[in-house]
């Protein structure tokens, strides 16, 4: 599907969009969320949008009084956050192709419509079969109700619901809407008789426990081919010190991480890696074998990984996760110095990649990932912070580029963000590769905490482009600023070997990761003062 943002779109596409989601599964139960949708596209394109207000919006659409206060009844902020869930659940499944896409932004109520193709000239393709479907396949069952109370059955729904839209972010994998499993509830099942009527791989199945303000979250993930479970947890959470809708939020956002993340279960059992018929691998299982090289990223994987994106390509054109992760791999050549390739210069072909990626889908978060990160390296700070807000936007659970994202974010100074972000990336992956600790060990150290960043930076391991001695060795040279010490020197012997001239490599990654002068300079202070950068003698 080729896609670009646009601001300018005739109205009547625009109310035609509204017409399709408002007859959809997805809405064509809910009344009231239907009529809220409507109000806020009416209003937008009858040149409205900025009199959408919590209070308006509370008397208009929710037929509050007159002295409504939205400070104290949330009903407009909890209904937009399920309508927002709503939406994204919507294209995800049924409106994946849809020409528009109607959405609204965290912190307003204004919608913002996106044209993914002009229907004028989309006329049908010289071949108009449908591709086949190269996303791993999964439904989410009903969950159980076990509070052994008829009246708590909407718990279970609404996680239910959650969950499928959470994982329906991740856009390697296919999830099937929550109105076609529906007819499995309250029934025994045999998850490879009911994985092969629905056509899925994976079966997700869990189950509600709600008690005296507790509640407890069972999930499960089930290998439809074989009703092998490959994967179990319990969450609970206190009723009494967080809303409803805050915990089933955060409790769907970290089931689907785990499942479906890059790092989640999924591919971590290698399942997803079905075993082509020749030695060519198709497009998708390029782009799983990309995710892997990030946690032990090596000059040949490198190379390997960027020669089977590339083929991925070439492939499938259109394959937007594709782009996206081969725009991270040309950065790669950059930030770890792997098989360097100047024709053109490895940000020119990532800056290309990412911008093909997202023009293909502007909702994909691995292109948007590669086009945040892309730019802050070209040092173009406004285009990175649109499309920062848009991969947040587009998977708010996606770790690796919340990681990413917190690096950048301390080394432009906002160092609240940034600690938020990180925070958030290891909660959601329970798994990191290493390279996440880097991002804690830069913000420790952007505020002088250089203990904490060391701790960090012993976390980081074999995950690191070149290793993870630049960052040990910065913050010893500040926790200590002794020289010496027989560990000390090993460690720099290491760094000599790996990176060749260091002061050379040293500026190289300054200037890449745009790191400010106060910072740098005590990047400097810290590597000099354990001798990290005096230029190695070389033997005769």
């Amino acid at each position: 599907m080729s896609a670009a943002i646009t601001t300018s779109i005739d109205p009547k596409v625009v109310a035609e969009q509204l017409k399709r989601v408002l007859a959809s599964p997805q809405f064509s139960d809910t009344t009231r969320t239907k009529r809220f949708l409507s109000h806020l596209v009416n209003e937008a394109l009858a040149g409205r949008a900025d009199e959408l207000k919590g209070y308006a919006l509370g008397v208009d659409v929710f037929d509050k009084p007159d002295d409504f206060d939205p400070g104290i009844d949330t009903i407009v902020r909890v209904q937009a956050n399920k309508l927002r869930t709503r939406l994204d659940l919507y294209y995800s499944q049924d409106g994946h192709d849809d020409p528009v896409r109607i959405h609204i932004p965290n912190g307003s109520y204004a919608p913002i419509f996106e044209i993914a193709f002009d229907p004028a000239n989309s006329g049908p393709s010289a071949d108009d079969g449908k591709k086949p479907e190269k996303r791993t396949s999964l439904a989410v069952m009903p969950f159980d109700n076990l509070s052994g109370d008829k009246a708590q059955e909407y718990l279970a729904s609404g996680l239910t619901e959650e969950l499928i839209a959470a994982i329906g972010r991740f856009r390697e994998v296919s999830v099937l809407s929550r109105h076609v499993t529906y007819r499995f509830r309250d029934r025994a099942r045999d998850p490879r008789v009911v994985g092969q009527e629905l056509g899925v791989r994976y079966l997700v199945e869990g189950s509600i426990r709600h008690w005296d303000g507790n509640l407890r979250v069972v999930a499960q993930l089930v290998d439809a081919e074989t009703g092998e479970q490959i994967f179990a947890e319990t969450y609970d959470r206190d009723l009494s010190a967080e809303s409803l809708f805050a915990v089933q939020e955060d409790v769907a956002a970290r089931i689907a991480t785990e499942i479906a993340d890059p790092h989640g279960v999924i591919h971590r059992t290698g399942r997803a890696l079905r075993k082509a018929e020749t030695h060519a691998f198709d497009a998708y299982q390029c782009r799983l074998l990309a995710s892997e090289y990030w946690r032990h990223p090596t000059p040949e994987q490198h190379a390997r990984v960027r020669d089977l994106l590339e083929r991925a390509v070439q492939i499938d054109p259109d394959y937007a996760g594709a782009w996206g992760m081969l725009a991270i791999v040309y950065g790669d050549e950059l930030r770890g110095g792997f098989n360097i390739r100047q024709d053109p210069p490895p940000l020119t072909r990532a800056l290309e990649a990412a911008e093909k990626s997202v023009r293909l889908d502007p909702l994909n978060a691995t292109g948007q990932h590669a086009l945040f990160l892309t730019r802050f390296h070209l040092g173009l700070f406004e285009g990175y912070r649109d499309a920062a807000q848009k991969a947040l936007k587009a998977n708010p659970n996606y770790a690796d580029m919340l990681a990413d994202m917190a690096a950048c974010e301390a080394l432009r100074g906002d160092v609240e963000q940034g600690f938020s972000l990180n925070a958030r990336a290891i909660e959601l992956c329970p798994h990191p590769p290493g390279w996440y600790h880097a991002g804690t060990c830069l913000l420790h150290f952007r505020t002088g905490n250089y203990g904490a960043a060391l701790a960090c930076a012993l976390q980081v391991g074999r995950a690191m482009w070149n290793g993870s001695e630049m960052l040990i060795l910065m913050c010893l040279g500040q926790v200590d600023r002794q020289k010496g010490g027989e560990g000390i020197q090993d460690l720099v012997t290491v760094f000599h070997q790996k990176v060749g001239d260091p002061r050379r490599y040293v500026d190289g990654m300054l200037q890449i990761w745009q790191v400010p002068d106060d910072m740098a300079k005590s990047i400097h202070t810290g590597l000099n003062a354990v001798g990290a950068l005096s230029v190695p003698q070389t033997s005769q």
